[in-house]
């Protein structure tokens, strides 16, 4: 039951947390068509964001260049889409992805504790 609640209980809002924190992360961005349509997230993309409109239009250099997620308070309001399908799809697959290792390291863990009782 402990086992159950640690895995259900704690790993998948720690896992959900990450995956949110992703989306703060960069994105190669190769010409400006995808400047206007960026996306972000991990593994799959549920940000999109135009960056022109949302505070990165003063950029005048060249592709490809990594951006990451404007965040314009004060002068306008950053255009951001989200696909709530593929942000689901990502937490079951990095959810899918660190349960066996978790599952590893409590079954270790639970050993460790049954040694130190007998």
């Amino acid at each position: 039951m402990i086992k159950k609640i640690f895995v259900i209980g704690i790993l998948l809002p720690i896992l959900s947390a990450l995956i949110t924190l992703a989306t703060a992360s960069e994105t190669n961005v190769e010409n400006s068509g995808e400047f206007r349509n960026a996306k972000f997230g991990f593994p799959f993309s549920f940000i999109t964001q135009d960056l022109a409109a949302s505070g990165a239009g003063g950029y005048e250099g060249g592709f490809p260049r990594v951006f990451s997620r404007e965040q314009d308070f004060l002068d306008n309001d950053p255009e951001i889409e989200f696909d709530l399908t593929n942000y689901i799809l990502s937490c079951i697959v990095i959810y899918i992805c660190v349960l066996p290792i978790a599952w590893a390291f409590n079954f270790l863990f639970w050993k460790m504790i049954n040694l130190e009782d007998d």
